[in-house]
């Protein structure tokens, strides 16, 4: 059961919820996505402190601890990262049903009742997968309208949201020579 199905017992996503609580939970996961940055940054740091630790240890036996201190970090991190993910997919989805309830008066009456009728699972992955905020008016309209078309039928395929961070966090692990670094556009992403 996703996230929606949960927040929704499993009815019509656009029914279950007035405009007012869907605000409500939109902020709360805006809330949520900014703890989890501030918690990334955290470790970040600690990793760091970590790091400048064990350069100036002495001895083999420091800098095993202070390895394994760090790759407890790191591993805290990652959590925190799949966390945002998913996060981040809901609060998604969360304000698409924001823009859905919206734009109900500008649908025609045979797509709200279409809509209305799909199946909550199928809507959720259709809702997640699009970002109708970052579309103009029309394209919201025709996203809308395609959610009620045959291609909602076809299964959605995962993201993979997280492959450069995970890539970028193993390298850092293997390499002895500093820190991992993300890359510039997922440093602006989290901040």
């Amino acid at each position: 059961m996703g996230f929606l199905s949960s927040l929704f017992g499993g009815g019509n996503p656009i029914d279950s919820f007035s405009m007012d609580e869907l605000k409500t939970t939109e902020i709360q996961l805006n809330k949520k996505v900014e703890d989890i940055h501030a918690e990334v940054r955290r470790i970040d740091a600690e990793v760091q402190r970590t790091y400048d630790k064990a350069k100036a240890s002495t001895s083999k036996s420091e800098e095993v601890s202070y390895a394994r201190q760090i790759k407890t970090l790191l591993a805290k991190k990652e959590l925190k990262l799949n966390s945002l993910g998913q996060v981040d997919k809901d609060l998604r989805a969360v304000s698409n049903i924001l823009i859905l309830k919206e734009r109900e008066k500008d649908l025609p009456l045979e797509v709200v009742k279409k809509l209305k009728k799909i199946d909550p699972e199928k809507m959720e992955g259709f809702l997640i997968k699009k970002k109708l905020d970052t579309m103009n008016d029309d394209a919201q309209l025709s996203a809308i309208i395609d959610m009620t078309s045959d291609t909602l039928s076809v299964g959605v395929e995962e993201e993979d949201d997280l492959s450069d961070i995970l890539d970028t966090i193993r390298a850092g692990k293997e390499s002895s020579s500093s820190p991992p670094e993300f890359s510039a556009a997922r440093k602006k992403e989290l901040e």
